[in-house]
């Protein structure tokens, strides 16, 4: 059996989606032993020595989707298992034309572990240049009385979600990584689809990359440079605050390693202790996720920190961007602290100080019962997705 793996951006700098993609090829590889794996990546030959596997271009992004060169590749495959992270909001067109130009060549489609925001990527459904001042003008020469930036916006989305349920209803399988992403899609007309949970939950460390610092409670921090949070003065403000503590120390966690770590390190600039602020200079998943297992906790707008935080028994705070976090948070019964937009550093203050004062072997089983519901919900998942392969 030969699967053809792709759907989301690999190669691109992104942690998280690299540790779907590890986790992913080690999962098939209990469940279909025997089965060819191809991977669609940017970078290919690291993706080839790391995980042993072929690999092909990445496919159905910028700045060359390549849909004919992806059309020939997939033919040779008999199922393409499109993966993700919360790829069906953030970009469902490159999703969706890859999962349909795939059915087109008549091989098995599955959607496998990915998330759905509430929102589709404003991005992509926004109205904006020209357009937008035209809608505008009709607006005002409705005397308002119809919204037309709503409207061309709400047309937009529905378009986008019938595409979604026409294209979906025709997969093999269809899994989702929780609850919230399920009623999301049903939203779609998609009432099939079955939770799981995130593949990236099946990571395992690697040594500790940061020196032993027993004296000390680390605390672990990404902030995101996508869709940054808006006031970088007060996450300044509040590294300062945690900083007059004596036993604390900060750890720079970039889960995108260029992007995230410029961000970071410009926040921490002039910051009034640096001697006690580290970077994380590591982006092997493995490696993150160890680096997260030294901290007491983590704080991290970006989710897969906070899912490899959680596989190492250290409990995460999210900062939201989009409701991907609050989702993921949910099964450890906690809340975000506000967005990317509006973060309620007060409220982040007292959490932090909340978990560092907790004994790590309290934390670890807060986090132990949530992780085992996940991990009974990714089991089940992958019985179905062994049926649908075996009948391929």
């Amino acid at each position: 059996m030969k699967i053809l793996l792709g759907g989301v951006p690999l190669g691109c700098d992104n942690v998280g989606d690299e540790a779907i993609i590890t986790c992913v090829v080690q999962l098939l590889r209990e469940i279909v032993p025997d089965a060819e794996l191809t991977v669609s990546t940017r970078e290919g030959e690291k993706t080839a020595r790391l995980l042993n596997v072929r690999t092909v271009p990445l496919y159905g992004f910028p700045p060359e989707p390549a849909w004919e060169a992806f059309a020939g590749e997939v033919r040779r495959h008999d199922v393409y298992l499109w993966f993700g992270a919360t790829g069906l909001s953030d970009y469902p067109e490159s999703a969706l034309r890859l999962l349909d130009i795939a059915r087109g060549a008549g091989v098995k489609t599955i959607v496998w572990g990915v998330g759905m925001n509430s929102q589709l990527n404003p991005a992509f459904y926004k109205a904006g240049g020209k357009r937008l001042k035209l809608l505008r003008l009709l607006t005002l020469c409705s005397l308002k009385l119809v919204d037309w930036v709503k409207v061309y916006e709400e047309a937009l989305c529905r378009r986008t979600r019938e595409h979604i349920r026409r294209t979906l209803e025709k997969c093999a399988l269809v899994v989702l990584r929780d609850g919230e992403s399920v009623r999301e899609l049903g939203r779609c007309g998609i009432d099939s689809a079955v939770t799981g949970a995130d593949t990236a939950i099946l990571l395992e460390s690697s040594p500790p990359p940061l020196a032993p610092a027993p004296e000390s409670k680390r605390i672990g921090f990404c902030i995101s440079a996508q869709n940054a949070v808006r006031d970088p003065g007060g996450i300044r403000k509040l590294w300062n605050v945690l900083l007059e503590r004596p036993d604390v120390r900060l750890v720079l966690i970039p889960m995108n390693p260029k992007t995230d770590r410029k961000l970071m390190l410009e926040i921490a600039s002039g910051i009034d202790r640096p001697e006690r602020v580290e970077c994380l200079e590591r982006d092997l998943p493995a490696e993150v996720q160890a680096c997260a297992g030294q901290c007491r906790l983590v704080v991290s707008s970006r989710l897969h920190l906070l899912i490899l935080a959680a596989n190492a028994g250290v409990p995460g705070l999210g900062i939201e961007r989009g409701s991907k976090i609050a989702n993921f948070l949910k099964a450890f019964g906690r809340n975000s602290s506000g967005s990317v937009e509006n973060c309620d550093f007060d409220e982040l203050r007292r959490q932090i100080l909340e978990l560092l004062d907790r004994s790590p072997e309290e934390n670890r089983r807060e986090m132990e019962a949530g992780m085992s519901v996940l991990r009974a919900r990714l089991a089940a998942a992958a019985e179905l997705l062994r049926q649908a392969l075996r009948g391929s």
